[in-house]
């Protein structure tokens, strides 16, 4: 389960399921946890234009959002609201998916596995941003991150670090049950969170996110904070 997107009249719960290629995910959503069906492929156009809109989700796959077009007389193509939910996934995913440092690893082919060796974070980088990752394609190591990172491991520090996420202050970071979980918020996509518990002798390591929310981001954040 990825997560569920609040609707005005209906709710949108939403499944992902992948194979070999942790990114080449499809999404399946539903409204009421029964049927189920698959989102569609989105445009970059397309996605420019399901950023530009923030109003509430209907709860109605084949509402239709209609786009000014201030360069051009005629209005653009609307947007339904199915290929809406499509690009809000891939935006929220983009911006905030996160896991921690170490949970997957690189190979020499430079594809991407998951680390089951992982035992978890310590006490001291459980509460430390540099040890959490965007979990997106595309990172390359460059003088700057080498410079950031004193003990880099090629294997494993293959995606872009939250810390340095703009605004500060974007990220919340709660200490629970008595430092033995923390939990992380983002307040630009008010509704995703992630957990981690590391493995101990009593319980195995844990970690993930959901998102529960508007599909809305928030783009006011920089004056609040």
């Amino acid at each position: 389960l990825w997560g569920r997107i609040l609707g005005v009249q209906k709710d949108y719960f939403i499944a992902q399921c992948w194979n070999d290629d942790i990114f080449d995910r499809k999404y399946f959503y539903s409204t009421d946890t029964i049927t189920w069906l698959q989102l569609p492929e989105i445009t970059e156009e397309e996605l420019k234009d399901i950023s530009q809109i923030y109003s509430r989700f209907i709860g109605d796959p084949s509402y239709e959002y209609q786009l000014p077009n201030p360069n051009q007389p005629q209005e653009k193509e609307p947007i339904n609201e199915e290929k809406r939910l499509s690009g809000v996934i891939k935006m929220i995913n983009y911006d905030v998916e996160i896991i921690p440092r170490g949970s997957y690893y690189q190979d020499r082919l430079k594809k991407i596995h998951f680390n089951y060796k992982f035992k978890g974070l310590s006490e001291k980088e459980m509460i430390d941003l540099t040890s959490y990752f965007h979990f997106r394609s595309g990172f390359k190591l460059s003088l700057d991150t080498i410079e950031d990172r004193i003990d880099i491991d090629q294997s494993i520090d293959i995606f872009d670090n939250i810390e340095k996420d703009k605004p500060d202050g974007t990220w919340s970071l709660q200490v629970e049950h008595g430092g033995s979980t923390i939990t992380l918020k983002s307040l630009l996509w008010p509704g995703y969170f992630f957990f981690h518990t590391p493995r101990t002798a009593m319980r195995q390591c844990k970690f993930g996110s959901m998102y529960n929310g508007y599909g809305i981001k928030n783009v006011n954040l920089g004056i609040m904070l």
